[in-house]
């Protein structure tokens, strides 16, 4: 990062006298950007590149020149790497394709790649690469079209852009400089060889300048280098946004259980993120409108929000969109309603939202009036301006809007619409993020107050001690015997060595014992089929419900273990268990992910557990604060509030089973590939008691 952000010395090996051609772009770019210092082209053909003297290998250099980019086909990068480090130069850019992006053969040629960069001991942004760039040095050691412009000079704002995508990159990099927008490091990972996003993220936010990060994500290989360079960023209050792309879920599938399915790639990415408070953009254009609204210092300290409007109904739109996002437009008392009047005419509204009318644009001292008296308000904690058009205006407004920014440690942001555009430019420039649609300023305005309000989390170190001996034994025992699952009796056991209660139930080999069981436990009662063969037992008509007779409970009994034996199951039995009264159905589970390992998921559970699929997922282990965020976060989550005289949960026992459920489960993945507990019903004391389970066993040799 430090040579990248600071270079003043490049070498382009292969450079071409060709300007126009992807191999030629990297000189002619330095010199368009006015790169100071020294550029050696090294062509063995020629001996000048575009009117600079040109050398025939880097040996010959005068200087070791800080980085290398190799602008060589893919057939020759291997010996420029070699090259390299036998020059000195530890660090090179590589353009080149060929590699992993086009199969098996690629990805032989990457890893041959891999192993001659570690042995000459140079790292390598790329291949696959559109480079790197950095504004504040004007290092553009890049060959994207975006640089072909002539509309902006390169401005840094502290803002670093990293994306997995080389044309996505380079796009969004141009839009974000044509609009004013200082995105002044921006790193293409390419086919991530060596460099990957996480380690550029995490040496960003160490690098000590930066003030927001930016990335384009297609995928992360390494989960725990990627929560590593999160956190660190938490812990430096540095903001990172996250554009991800490809949100099927893949890999994390397992056929077995609805945990598999519903903790899928996305699902687990998304509580990563949420994790560590990154924000998730929708979209190129909200991805920049997070960059700007981060890249300034001043933070919220709640959500409460005044508005100041020269139209009412426009303040109505903002306040509409406030409360969509979780933002208070809160009303304000009569005090400062009176101080607001002192400055407004008598036909505006001084109320939140303040409807200041077309006044502003014949009295120059009246919208920064307001504006101070917004700031000035003890319950604010982010002032938004909307405004349009009043374009003889538009200079003598953004001065008093930043006088007024520039003297409050309160987040001010403006929403303009209409007019010549010029505002946007002007306020963002001086630090005002502004935007020119309403919903994206609000947007922005809900994303800095989300990140200003995150709690940072420690993870709890996992420990599988209140597993007993016993536990341990049954499933090291099935797995040997070449199970998939335990039988739900077993499951249940291992459950309650994890923290979670289970409903009250006992086993049975035959009818009789199944009634005598019945009359034990007391009516009504459920039976269920009891085989360790058997994921899913409704699917082969295994579970009866309601239960209120002896004599119900041995025709359900008889009944499922003959359609026990109709389907080849050998040794079934049936379990009866007590019948809550519950109103409730949760999913609790465990799997693991190809990417961050073991991960905990609560959510709405069911049958309709994959239809609704209303779920949070968290990697393992999950502190109690951190599940009940988790709850929190369920769009259905006041179904568990006491909604309309529902039974409510009590979210502190649930958030301490989901942490002691997720403790002793995230370091089994050796023996489990993974754990449901579906339905976690609600009891009527609002504790969660689990009444079916499901234990997926890892093979024996811990491959599913």
């Amino acid at each position: 990062m430090d040579v990248l952000l600071n270079a003043r010395s490049v070498a382009i090996v292969g450079a071409s006298d060709n300007g126009v051609k992807a191999s030629g772009r990297t000189l002619r770019y330095l010199r368009t950007y006015g790169f100071q210092g020294a550029i050696y082209p090294v062509n063995p053909t020629r001996s000048t590149v575009q009117g600079i003297p040109a050398h025939a290998t880097l040996r010959d250099l005068p200087e070791r020149p800080d980085l290398a980019v190799i602008v060589l086909p893919q057939t020759a990068v291997e010996d420029a790497v070699r090259e390299c480090g036998a020059a000195g130069i530890g660090f090179a850019i590589v353009f080149a394709s060929g590699y992993s992006e086009i199969g098996a053969e690629g990805r032989v040629l990457q890893e041959s790649l891999r192993e001659v960069a570690a042995a000459a001991g140079v790292r390598i942004l790329g291949p696959n690469s559109v480079g790197a760039v950095s504004a504040g040095n004007a290092l553009t050691a890049s060959f994207m079209t975006g640089l072909d412009q002539d509309r902006f000079t390169l401005q840094d704002e502290g803002i670093a852009f990293v994306s997995q995508s080389g044309a996505m990159g380079g796009f969004i990099l141009n839009l974000a400089q044509s609009s004013g927008m200082g995105v002044g490091r921006f790193f293409s990972t390419g086919n991530e060889v060596d460099l990957s996003l996480p380690e550029l993220i995490h040496q960003l936010v160490d690098e000590g300048s930066t003030r927001a990060v930016l990335a384009y994500v297609e995928g992360i290989r390494d989960g725990a280098a990627f929560e590593r360079a999160l956190a660190r960023a938490t812990a430096e209050e540095i903001p990172v946004a996250v554009l991800k792309v490809g949100r099927t879920a893949r890999g994390a599938a397992a056929a077995a259980s609805h945990t598999g399915a519903l903790a899928g790639s996305e699902a687990v990415f998304d509580g990563v993120t949420r994790r560590h408070g990154v924000q998730r953009a929708n979209d190129v254009e909200h991805l920049l409108d997070l960059g700007r609204v981060f890249a300034g210092t001043a933070r919220p300290r709640g959500n409460k929000v005044s508005i100041v409007t020269l139209s009412g109904g426009a303040g109505v739109l903002m306040t509409d969109y406030a409360e969509d996002l979780g933002l208070d437009v809160f009303p304000w008392d009569a005090e400062w309603r009176a101080r607001m009047g002192e400055i407004l005419p008598s036909f505006a509204s001084f109320t939140n939202p303040i409807d200041t009318t077309g006044a502003i644009a014949s009295d120059p001292d009246m919208l920064p009036n307001a504006l101070r008296v917004c700031a000035a308000n003890p319950e604010t904690d982010l002032v938004m301006v909307l405004l349009g058009n009043m374009e003889a205006e538009e200079d003598r407004v953004c001065a008093g809007i930043l006088e007024v920014a520039a003297s409050t440690d309160k987040p001010v942001l403006v929403a303009w619409v209409g007019g010549s555009g010029r505002p946007a430019r002007i306020l963002s420039a001086a630090g005002v993020p502004t935007f020119g649609e309403p919903v994206r300023a609000m947007r922005a305005a809900a994303a800095l107050v989300a990140f200003a309000g995150h709690r940072p989390v420690t993870r709890p170190a996992g420990e599988d001690a209140g597993l007993g001996a016993e536990e341990l034994a049954v499933v090291r025992a099935a797995r040997a015997a070449g199970r998939r699952y335990l039988d739900e009796v077993a499951a249940k056991q291992f459950l309650s060595a994890c923290g979670v209660q289970g409903v009250q139930e006992a086993p049975a080999a035959s009818a009789e014992a199944a009634v005598e069981a019945a009359d034990e436990l007391g009516y009504p009662v459920v039976l269920k089929l009891l085989s360790d063969e058997v994921a899913h037992k409704s699917e082969l008509g295994g579970v009866r419900l309601g239960l209120t007779t002896p004599d119900a409970v041995r025709t359900a009994a008889d009944e499922v273990l003959a359609a026990a034996a109709g389907h080849g199951i050998t040794g079934a039995r049936v379990v009866v268990q007590q019948q809550l009264d519950a109103e409730t159905e949760l999913i609790l589970g465990m799997t693991v992910d190809p990417t961050f390992g073991p991960v905990t998921m609560i959510g709405l559970g069911g049958v309709l557990a994959e239809v609704v699929q209303d779920v949070q997922v968290r990697p393992a282990p999950v502190t109690e604060d951190e599940a009940r965020d988790m709850i929190a976060d369920l769009r259905l989550v006041e179904l568990l509030r006491g909604v309309r005289g529902r039974r409510a949960v009590d979210e502190a026992a649930l958030a301490k089973t989901v942490a002691a459920f997720s403790r002793y489960t995230c370091g089994l993945d050796d023996l489990v590939e993974s754990v449901e507990i579906n339905p976690l019903l609600v009891d009527a004391s609002g504790q969660p008691v689990a009444v079916d389970a499901l234990v997926v066993l890892a093979g024996p040799d811990g491959a599913a």
